[in-house]
């Protein structure tokens, strides 16, 4: 089979990776990114078991290991707002990994292969489907065997694919923010504490010092950074600590502020398979879900491993069929899970069932959720 031409719109985590898995399956891969330069947000993520899984599977294990070490390893404890115990780190479900984000892109980056040209300053303005599916930067058109659509929630590539997603709020806006290792306060493992509406996480990131991620209900608030950290201040007084020591040590230049989004109803379909090209959806761009599982990292890279499985010795209507088929039945249970959990989060019913044990089915580590492996294709 003469090799194949790829192009992937969208340098974020679900991008690199699907570049990483299609150069791998011998591929010859272009990557289109809108930013100047290749870059991620200056915050954390927690990879859960299947997410390691699949960054394994790249080859990537090692890196892997290189990026994080034993004080960001393990599951997050629960905490009610009091400090009082709810599920204690070693009675936690599943393992997990929290990272940097800049360095899982910057190891995704090195492990691109000679095969990936990378593009920046390169915003898509239009996708075309069919037999030669190609995506238009300005008055340029690109053409290629495969495009991936990896740009996000709110992705232009979806909305070529099936318009019958829709991007919802979920009625929450979220914090994030790193705080320094020499301004951070001593940590004993990761924790996460509900109540009353509201929801504080943290956890080690080794020499880069602490993660740390907030909700609260409502819309995007229109206050200065400052002003935002002054609220999270008055609505998280009282809590245990470490939590007022994390937001007091926060900068505001540091802070991030997101809605809670994702997407209701999900694609009717991850990809379109014309008679011999066509596209594929990947990460948030398939399949953006609340936060409440925290797998939007693991999703993508599952959906980068599967791709390049699907796509190695079959032709490509062949593997796009195969992939939407293996993708579809896991991120819909999931997309259900996360919405469930998301409604319950921070009722006075569903801290009572965390006191006893949680959901199999809403628990962010539990074999429900991190139940996968890499497909032999």
């Amino acid at each position: 089979m003469s090799e194949r031409s790829a192009v992937v719109v969208g340098a974020g985590v679900g991008g690199l990776a699907t570049a990483v898995a299609l150069t791998g399956a011998g591929w010859r891969v272009q990557v289109l990114e809108r930013h100047e330069r290749l870059r991620a947000d200056g915050a954390g993520l927690q990879l859960w078991a299947n997410g390691v899984r699949a960054l394994g599977a790249l080859g990537m294990g090692g890196a892997l290991d290189a990026i994080t070490d034993r004080r960001s390893r393990g599951p997050a404890g629960l905490r009610a707002p009091d400090g009082k115990w709810l599920v204690r780190p070693d009675q936690a479900p599943g393992e997990s990994v929290f990272a940097h984000r800049q360095d899982l892109h910057e190891a995704l980056v090195a492990a691109l292969g000679e095969g990936v040209a990378v593009r920046t300053s390169a915003t898509v303005t239009g996708l075309r489907l069919g037999d030669a599916p190609a995506v238009r930067l300005g008055g340029e058109t690109i053409t290629a065997d495969l495009v991936v659509g990896a740009d996000g929630a709110s992705s232009l590539a979806r909305t070529s694919v099936d318009n019958h997603a829709r991007l919802v709020g979920a009625g929450r806006v979220a914090w994030r923010a790193v705080v320094p290792s020499f301004r951070a306060p001593e940590l004993s493992g990761a924790c996460e504490t509900r109540g009353d509406g509201l929801r504080f996480a943290y956890a080690g990131l080794g020499h880069h010092g602490v993660y740390w991620t907030a909700e609260a209900q409502g819309s995007v608030r229109p206050e200065s950074p400052a002003g935002q950290l002054d609220l999270l201040r008055r609505w998280f007084a009282g809590w245990h600590e470490p939590v007022g020591q994390l937001i007091a040590a926060t900068r505001p230049e540091e802070l991030l502020q997101n809605p809670v989004e994702y997407l209701d109803p999900l694609p009717r379909a991850f990809a379109h398979a014309g008679s011999t090209a066509g596209v594929a959806l990947v990460g948030d761009a398939a399949h953006a879900l609340t936060t409440d599982l925290g797998q939007g990292a693991g999703l993508a890279l599952e959906d980068a491993v599967t791709l390049g499985a699907c796509l190695r010795g079959r032709t490509v209507p062949e593997g796009l069929r195969r992939y939407d088929e293996l993708r579809r039945h896991r991120v819909t249970r999931l997309a259900k899970a996360s919405r469930r959990a998301g409604a319950a989060k921070g009722g006075a019913l569903r801290t009572a069932l965390m006191r006893a044990l949680p959901d199999r089915a809403q628990a962010k580590g539990s074999p429900a959720v991190t139940d996968w492996t890499p497909p032999e294709g």
